[in-house]
């Protein structure tokens, strides 16, 4: 087993490979991290859009309050999630 001088440490092979594979293992959670949190951002983004065509269809005086006109309302609850 061989023996590596970090920072003063003597570090052997096998807990730096233990280091990598930890290493790695947390940039894949972050890479799932990140899906989940984009997920959850279009779903919040596509239910936000169905409301405001909702709200769009039915009422257009709560859309002056918000100072959105009806077609603005329907062109923005037409586009995909993703945009």
């Amino acid at each position: 087993m061989s023996k590596q001088l970090t920072q003063g440490w003597a570090i052997s092979s096998r807990e730096i490979a233990r280091g990598e594979a930890l290493y790695y293992q947390s940039g894949l959670l972050t890479l799932f991290g990140d899906g989940l949190h984009t997920l959850q951002f279009w779903m919040g983004r596509s239910r936000q859009r169905r409301q405001l065509g909702e709200l769009a269809e039915l009422n257009n005086y709560l859309l002056k309050d918000i100072g959105v006109s009806q077609e603005q309302a329907f062109r923005e609850a037409a586009k995909p999630f993703w945009r």
